[in-house]
């Protein structure tokens, strides 16, 4: 009885986190929102698709520049160790941030000569991007660690707003080249000065025999989760860099605004949860069966919570999004369409941030996103090379990615000594009552005129 009711009194606590960094992601999403068809008008699709370039590239950069040892925050249970690791990790990110703005300006400069000043622009962006964004998930987890959700909750509406003041403002005053990266970058910026404020004072450390030491007694962390950092982020990024290459800068800012889109759900939800639940089963690292049961519930919630969005993204996307931000930008709505079940896949994912981690199984996200890795890159080839068309590379990318990523948690729940086919026919009745619903929806907007086509 007294199991039942401390179990509930935890169950509570979770929840009531969980809503406090929604709340503000909330907010966050709602300016983000509100901001974006005002962007699409003032700069155009071909600024944001650069600047998802950009700022794909400054993720790949920092998928290996903590040397994969962030996460490692959470689990020490040293507090002299967590603050060592934390400075090893801003340490590093700042030399290997810069090291990569250098390497890309050269690449740049010696493959297009002619725009050294834009060259040198771009890389010293990238080089900001990269490191800033690298500090804030440091101190994100630092914070997550000591429950300190009333400062993270304030995050996504402090960076949406500044940097949604300054890119407008930027862009009234006819700023077009520059005016919106200099917003996205100051409001990240302000968004570090406020997590700042509440970390560690102390952010380098110089002292060589520490350095190697916290290196060494946290080698797994540098080789296993460091390489599942970048194939991880080289994959979720492929798609911008792929679509880039092959389809060009506009069809990217189509796909980017999709992604932020979608990215409403996920941000709004699934991250919360995350790092709630990631705190919550670092406490019960030596206890698989209550992991297991935890994160069953965590993943059953997180799918209830899901159906809804994706219903509405899946049926309605290509109708609203070119009511919003006009009929030009009906490719972005199509592109949600299709991409839609790799975001509920992705919500899943996140929901169980560091499952793989506490369960000392970083092998299995490795070789799930060595695989992913290859078939994004399969499906973008084949869209271009033999079909001609970015929707199916698209849709052929998002199939085999939820099928993987479905694989990839059967496995973690195998290894728990848990019945993973619980966990499928979850998946496998969320994923029949959102396409069922959806065409329903459809199929009375096609009746009464809203629609020409299922």
């Amino acid at each position: 009885m007294l199991n039942k009711i401390l179990n509930k009194l935890k169950l509570s606590i979770n929840v009531r986190n969980v809503a406090k960094i929604s709340s503000g992601t909330m907010v966050g999403q709602i300016v983000s929102f509100i901001t974006l068809p005002i962007f699409t008008r003032i700069y155009g699709v071909k600024i944001l698709g650069i600047w998802a370039t950009m700022y794909s590239i400054s993720i790949i950069i920092n998928s290996f520049s903590d040397l994969g040892l962030t996460n490692a925050i959470m689990i020490e249970e040293s507090e002299e160790d967590t603050l060592l690791i934390y400075k090893v990790v801003s340490t590093i990110g700042v030399i290997l941030s810069i090291l990569s703005g250098v390497v890309i300006f050269i690449y740049n400069n010696y493959t297009n000569p002619s725009s050294y000043t834009e060259h040198y622009i771009i890389s010293l962006m990238i080089i900001i991007i990269a490191f800033t964004f690298q500090q804030t998930q440091i101190c994100y987890t630092w914070l997550n660690k000591k429950g300190q959700y009333n400062i993270l909750m304030k995050n996504p509406i402090i960076n949406n707003v500044f940097a949604g003041v300054i890119a407008i403002g930027m862009g009234m005053m006819g700023q077009i080249t520059y005016g919106y990266y200099i917003g996205m970058i100051l409001g990240q910026i302000v968004t570090l000065i406020h997590l700042k404020r509440y970390s560690p004072n102390e952010i380098f450390l110089f002292n060589i025999k520490e350095f190697y030491r916290i290196v060494k007694l946290k080698r797994e962390f540098v080789i296993y989760q460091m390489p599942t950092n970048i194939i991880t982020q080289v994959k979720n990024q492929l798609p911008i860099l792929f679509i880039r290459a092959l389809f060009g800068a506009e069809m990217v800012g189509y796909y980017s605004i999709s992604v932020k889109i979608l990215n409403i759900p996920v941000n709004l939800l699934a991250t919360a949860i995350g790092r709630v639940y990631y705190q919550s089963i670092a406490s019960m690292k030596d206890d698989v069966i209550a992991i297991s049961n935890f994160t069953y519930r965590n993943l059953k919630r997180a799918m209830n919570m899901a159906i809804f969005p994706i219903i509405l993204l899946y049926s309605l996307s290509d109708v609203l999004i070119p009511m919003v931000l006009g009929p030009e930008y009906v490719i972005a709505g199509d592109m949600i369409r299709i991409v839609v079940f790799n975001a509920f896949s992705t919500f899943m994912l996140l929901s169980s941030r560091g499952l793989a981690i506490v369960l000392n199984k970083q092998k299995y996200p490795m070789i799930s996103t060595i695989i992913q890795l290859i078939v994004c890159a399969l499906s973008f080839i084949a869209g271009y090379y033999v079909f001609d068309s970015i929707y199916i590379g698209l849709a052929l990318m998002s199939a085999c990615v939820f099928c993987i990523q479905t694989c990839f948690f059967c496995a973690l729940f195998n290894t728990m000594k848990f019945l993973w086919w619980k966990y499928l026919k979850n998946i496998l009745v969320s994923l029949s009552i959102i396409v069922c619903t959806s065409y329903l929806i459809r199929l009375f907007l096609l009746l009464i005129g809203v629609l020409s086509t299922l």
